[in-house]
């Protein structure tokens, strides 16, 4: 991949290491789940004071798509759906039993409280895989995960997904986890659509930055004074998704962090 010296922005790939059968095969021993240095050598004293500290303790899988996605490119993996089925079928069969293997050491404790499913399989206007490659693929394999995380003690699962998550949301209850986050707004994914068509998602997200952008303060007023109702409601925290853009300003983010946490401790007050 080429990247950018100066700024943060998406990495030009110019090549990922599995295009077909054969180099996945020479792959594969790279992503045993049992191998021991994928726990550090403090594990135990980090756990530790995480637990002694109150902390939330948290771990990031990559899923069904987001790790195939990572491995094979976009392109490459979309169009192995249709060209390489059996590869296809390989992958997610061994994200499966990564997932339900990984965390046995974790799980032993319940040392995990939750986790994020990381997926980024959908685009500005929809996902980018079908319904009926979801239902047929993908919901039977992930309850399988979730179901092996809730046995180890996780209590909150939630998937992390870009774009237009509006198609995905049938198959999050259905699939064993909670909810989804970031709710882009600039794809369309507004919380308070979401929440209206699905009651029992847990959601994360659904700040408009361009607010913010455009209006400094009045922006962070009107985010917050829009959302009131979601956060009333609970199972909902606003957030702003990606990175901050540099045209929001230090001054501006500020408030917003300051106003987020007072309207957090009291949802019925005024904005």
């Amino acid at each position: 991949m080429r990247k950018g010296k100066k700024n943060a922005s998406i990495p030009q790939y110019l090549r990922f290491p599995v295009s077909d059968t054969a180099e996945y095969s020479r792959l594969a021993p790279h992503i045993d789940p049992t191998t021991p240095e994928r726990y550090a050598e403090d594990y135990d004293q980090d756990v530790y004071g995480r637990v002694v500290r109150g902390e939330i303790r948290g771990v990031n899988f990559h899923g069904l798509f987001g790790f195939p996605r990572d491995i094979m490119g976009l392109e490459v993996y979309c169009m192995s759906l249709y060209d390489n089925p059996e590869l296809v079928e390989r992958v997610l069969n061994d994200r499966v039993d990564m997932a339900k293997r990984l965390y046995t050491r974790a799980f032993v404790r319940q040392d995990i409280d939750s986790v994020q499913i990381w997926e980024d399989m959908a685009y500005k206007t929809a996902p980018l895989v079908s319904p009926r490659f979801m239902e047929n693929h993908m919901v039977k394999r992930y309850k399988e995960i979730t179901d092996s995380f809730r046995a180890g003690g996780v209590r909150l699962i939630m998937m992390d997904c870009d774009g237009c998550v509006d198609q995905i949301i049938p198959f999050i209850k259905r699939s064993g986890m909670d909810g989804i986050y970031p709710c882009e707004i600039a794809a369309g994914s507004d919380p308070l659509k979401l929440r209206r068509d699905a009651p029992d998602v847990s959601l994360l997200g659904g700040v408009d930055k361009r607010a913010l952008s455009a209006e400094g303060k009045a922006g962070v007023k009107h985010e917050l004074r829009r959302l009131l109702p979601l956060i009333r409601e609970g199972a909902f925290i606003p957030m702003i998704d990606h990175f901050i853009p540099p045209d929001i300003s230090y001054d501006t983010f500020c408030y917003y962090m300051e106003l987020k946490r007072e309207v957090l401790a009291n949802p019925e007050m005024k904005i």
